[in-house]
């Protein structure tokens, strides 16, 4: 297991803008965006929202932009997508 940094986009709808946060999680290589998503939400912040559905890369619903690109997160690998 390694620790990874999230720096996932949120939006604030009191005050209608967008940040970004950071999430220090632990995570193995095999794991996918989803995973450390999930652990996020999990075990350090109960507010993030995340949708998914099926976890086999069919259905769609874990769409979203990582690193400027459109994937679904649960197909996605972690350790593909870092970034130094």
């Amino acid at each position: 297991m390694k620790s990874v940094n999230v720096k996932v986009k949120r939006f604030d709808p009191e005050t209608k803008e967008s940040r970004y946060q950071d999430y220090a999680v632990e995570v193995e290589d095999h794991e996918a965006v989803l995973d450390a998503l999930i652990k996020i939400r999990e075990y350090i912040d109960e507010t993030l929202a995340v949708r998914c559905s099926c976890r086999s890369a069919i259905c769609g619903s874990c769409a979203m932009r990582v690193n400027g690109h459109a994937k679904l997160a649960c197909k996605t690998k972690l350790t593909d997508v870092m970034t130094d």
